[in-house]
């Protein structure tokens, strides 16, 4: 199958502040077309024409998915990507497909799909998920470099970054159309769109190039994908998605409102065309045909871990609690968050023990600290000395795994007074 061309983007010239913006439209992805005989049609919960979103397609586990960067640089330099601004890029796509609190993507919906510089290349050597070349031709996003450079693309997501001059990104086809697997099958980002440090060429730039980009990976569409659509048949018009709201014309800029459809525009939507900064959302039936294409298009891609660290939803509720260094002084009496040290708790990893332990911090001096675990593990009580861990050892048994336990940490003041940790939920193994 033929590299779809990226023509169709050149109509989509911006006309912005700088002269590296102007070359570039914002997305270069083809419009969905008619497919060719032999191509991939199936399944049509979320294949090339139709969405049907389905329960199980909800984010109730994890998706973990392994990046490869391929950075592409002129002989001059130009181009050039440091591990720390790829590592800033992966961070944003976290932000954003997580919805993680207090990120720019927080008001959008929880994905549970995460993403990681891949550590083993396909050989099984450790790798830093990164590949250097220097080549002219390819840093102009020309010649077929990804027959050289691709990874097994069934396997790791490879973004390759360069001088695009179509467009700020693209990716080459929809899974959908039958492209897994294939050495072309890529994301390519215009290597000043990377990271979320704004740049010289787009002083807009927060990393939601890849953002948008990998959400065309996984099969979604532009929110104005064949104009308005048809309100009644959202599910095989527009975009297939019936929570995005219908959009007649693309989004450029950051406006305060815009309307078409008779509705609001998505103009936060990723998926659309707005600045950077605008944009903070995927909706929940985006996310739904995300995982239904890393199930049905991309089902190598992604490890899937559905064993996690949960916040409890008790009283008071503090889902900071298990964020690493989320940590307050114990009051007497008083709720207090404990640092959580994840470093031992591995979720799905073959391991003889997972250890989670609860680290107070300025414990008072007085009785022995208690550590509180319900089913199926039995209660525990046991001295410690100010300051040391409370450490709890859940064996990985298979009769045991998938079952949830909740530790909590306790100790008492001086004065008698109870502190405790808020819950820690857990899920042994997977």
């Amino acid at each position: 199958m033929q590299t779809p061309s990226i023509a169709l983007g050149l109509a989509l010239f911006l006309t912005l502040g700088s002269t590296a913006e102007a070359q570039r439209a914002r997305c270069g992805m083809p419009h969905r077309q008619p497919l060719l005989p032999g191509q991939a049609v199936a399944p049509s919960d979320c294949g090339y024409f139709t969405n049907v979103p389905q329960v199980e397609y909800e984010p109730t586990f994890f998706y973990d998915i392994p990046v490869v960067f391929h950075v592409i640089q002129d002989t001059s330099g130009q181009g050039f990507l440091s591990q720390a601004k790829l590592a800033e890029q992966i961070d944003v796509l976290n932000e954003d497909f997580q919805a993680l609190p207090g990120s720019l993507g927080a008001p959008g919906t929880p994905g549970k799909i995460r993403f990681r510089l891949a550590d083993t290349d396909p050989a099984g050597n450790p790798t830093a998920g990164i590949t250097y070349s220097t080549n002219n031709s390819w840093f102009q996003d020309s010649g077929s470099y990804w027959n050289t450079l691709a990874w097994d693309t069934s396997r790791y997501l490879n973004i390759y970054t360069n001088a695009v001059p179509c467009c700020f990104g693209y990716v080459a086809d929809f899974p959908s159309t039958g492209i897994v697997g294939q050495d072309h099958d890529r994301v390519v980002l215009w290597w000043e769109a990377v990271g979320r440090t704004p740049t010289a060429g787009w002083p807009q730039n927060r990393g939601r190039t890849a953002t948008h980009e990998v959400g065309h990976s996984l099969g979604l569409y532009h929110t104005f994908e064949g104009g308005c659509g048809s309100a009644t048949d959202c599910y095989d018009t527009g975009d297939l998605i019936c929570d995005t709201a219908r959009e007649s014309t693309d989004t450029f800029g950051c406006p305060s409102s815009k309307s078409s459809c008779g509705s609001p525009d998505p103009i936060h939507n990723y998926m659309d065309y707005s600045d950077d900064p605008c944009l903070w959302e995927f909706t929940q039936e985006q996310v739904n045909r995300m995982r239904c294409t890393l199930e049905n298009w991309r089902p190598d891609l992604a490890t899937v871990f559905p064993a996690q660290e949960l916040a409890r939803a008790g009283a008071p509720p503090n889902p900071l609690a298990l964020l690493p260094g989320q940590t307050s002084e114990p009051r007497a009496g008083a709720v207090w968050d404990p640092l959580i040290d994840h470093a031992s708790f591995v979720p799905g990893s073959v391991l003889d023990v997972l250890g989670v332990s609860l680290q107070p911090t300025n414990l008072p001096l007085g009785p022995a600290g208690t550590l509180l675990c319900d089913a199926p593990l039995i209660v525990t009580s046991f001295a410690s000395a100010p300051g040391a861990p409370f450490v709890i050892a859940v064996p990985n048994q298979t009769n045991l795994l998938g079952l949830a336990f909740c530790a909590q940490g306790a100790s008492l003041s001086a004065s008698g007074d109870l502190a405790l940790t808020n819950a820690l939920d857990c899920l042994i193994g997977n």
